[in-house]
Formats: C-alpha cells, sequence, structure tokens
C-alpha cells in the first residue's frame, strides 16, 4: 500500500532515518509548551527512540508547504501477549493544532497496521489534556489505568536505617525471573523489560543483598537517575531495604539541583505509592494509559 496520504496541500507519509533530525527539531517545538516541557539533546532523543523501540520507517509526518508540522512516533512490541503498535509521542506544531492532524494521521496508519497483523495501540496521555484525551477516546482508546510521576520535594525521609545486615552491589546479569517475583505490578512500556534491556547502556542496576540472596533492587537512568524500576521482595519490606537503594541511587549525584523521580508508578499501586510519598515524593503529573484494538 502506498505509504502516502495527500489531503489538500497536506501530505501525510511514513518517515525514515533522514528525517531524524527534521523530527527532533518538530519534537521541540511541539512539546515547548507541554505542562513538562522535553528539553532533549539530539542523544537524548536518539535514547528516547531506542527506548520506546520506535521505528521511524513506520512513524508518520505531517507536512504542510514542505514543513514538517506533525508527527506520530511508533514503536513495537508486545504487550500483554499481544503485537502492539506503542505512541512514543505524537505532536502538532502550535501554529497548526485545532485543525484535526492528529486524527488525520491516525486515520492513515491504523488500517496499515491492522493489514501489518498489530492488534492493538497503546498510548498515555496527561491527564489535564482535555483535548487530546477527547480525541483519542473518539479513536475508540478506552482508559486502562493511571500513572504518575513522583519527584523528590524537599529533603529526603528516612527511617533509623536497615534491620538487617544489606549489602549493594551492581547486577551485572538481571536474573528477571526472581525480579518480577518482587513486583506488585507491571510497569508501563517505557519501564518494561524489553525497555530496561533496549536502553541497557544507559541504566544502573543496584541489588540489595542479604547473605548473598537479593531481597531488592532498583533501575535509574545513568543521565538523569530517574528510576524506571524499584522493588523489594515482599517478605522482607519494612525493614529499610528499599531506603537503603534510594540512598544509594542518591549518594551519586552531588548536585544540590538533583532531585530523583519515579517515571510513569502505577497509582494502584499503593504500598508503592506510599514509601515515596513517606519519603516525601509528591506527583508532578499524572497520565492515563490507554489502549485501543486495531
Amino acid at each position: 500500500m502506498d505509504s502516502r496520504n495527500e489531503t489538500y496541500s497536506q501530505e501525510c507519509r511514513f518517515l525514515d532515518e533522514t528525517y531524524f533530525l527534521t523530527v527532533y527539531n518538530a519534537f521541540i517545538a511541539a512539546f515547548a509548551d507541554y505542562v513538562v516541557p522535553f528539553d532533549l539533546s539530539e542523544t537524548q532523543f536518539r535514547n528516547h527512540l531506542v527506548l520506546n523501540a520506535v521505528d521511524l520507517t513506520s512513524s508518520v509526518g505531517m507536512i504542510e508547504g514542505g514543513t514538517l508540522v506533525g508527527f506520530t512516533l511508533n514503536g513495537f512490541g508486545r504487550w500483554n501477549g499481544r503485537k502492539t503498535v506503542y505512541d512514543a509521542g505524537t505532536g502538532v506544531l502550535p501554529d497548526f493544532r485545532r485543525r484535526g492532524l492528529g486524527l488525520t494521521m491516525f486515520d492513515v496508519i491504523m488500517p496499515i497496521f491492522k493489514n501489518r497483523g498489530v492488534e492493538q495501540y497503546l498510548l498515555e496521555v496527561i491527564t489535564t489534556n482535555k483535548n487530546a484525551i477527547s480525541m483519542y477516546e473518539k479513536l475508540g482508546f478506552g482508559k486502562t489505568r493511571t500513572l504518575s510521576l513522583l519527584e523528590l520535594s524537599g529533603e529526603i525521609k528516612f527511617g533509623p536505617g536497615t534491620l538487617i545486615d544489606i549489602e549493594l552491589r551492581d547486577i551485572v546479569d538481571a536474573d528477571w525471573d526472581l525480579l518480577q517475583s518482587f513486583w506488585d505490578g507491571d510497569p508501563s512500556w517505557q519501564n518494561s523489560i524489553p525497555a530496561i534491556e533496549r536502553s541497557r547502556h544507559n541504566k544502573r542496576f543496584i541489588g540489595a543483598y542479604h547473605k548473598g540472596d537479593c531481597l531488592g533492587y532498583v533501575i535509574y537512568s545513568v543521565n538523569n537517575g530517574r528510576i524506571a524500576q524499584i522493588a523489594v521482595h515482599p517478605i522482607f519490606r519494612g525493614l529499610g531495604v528499599g531506603s537503603l537503594l534510594l540512598k544509594r541511587l542518591i549518594s551519586e549525584y552531588d548536585s544540590n539541583d538533583f532531585k530523583p523521580q519515579v517515571v510513569n508508578i502505577d497509582r494502584s499501586l499503593h504500598e508503592a505509592m506510599s514509601f515515596f510519598e513517606n519519603r516525601g515524593f509528591i506527583t508532578k503529573l499524572s497520565q492515563f494509559e490507554m489502549i485501543r484494538a486495531i
């Protein structure tokens, strides 16, 4: 099927690697007025694409007068056992909004992806972005859960220390079967096991060990300290293991401006939410995870 769909003076088409800088510049411009502006370098933007398994040849752009004015970045993988496309960023330049460009792009790509055997489309949208939520609901997306970005506010609050002897050391080869057994719920797309493995070069794994057994771990981005995953064996919770892992993370960033963040935590995980809130983390923003069958 032809990858181009022309409408009036606009052209909606699939992109490719030659568009990288064009997409990068459009991404920065489109999200400059976002709730949390994306001030990414080219390298960070490339990492964003890798993390989310984005395929530029299956991402689309809306071009008008030779200018890329809108885009949808699509990542591919499996989600809950089904072949899935993930929206790693849909944006439209400010001067071109409220003209239905987002709907047009989705109308173009949905039947194409269906023909390729993709079963569902997954995305996240800021809970206060009413226009985007309305558009996605018109497209048939439904909310599945609420995810939040947490950030430390002020000094971190710790208890008296660990109640058992703990050794912290790097995890070189992650035993995912073991680590998953510590979970109370599933992480978001960008914090999933495949995403972490794709971005392994930019991740630090720290394990908490007692008598040689791993009782907990934390995974975070080397560049900014953002926590992707943190978990403690259910039997050993409340003993200070999680706090010790947080202390270790914070100790590696000696800047007074460093504010550790937790990315896309599922708000229904009440024990995890309480853990962070009790240590001084607050919610900076929340997103609805949404999905629709294709």
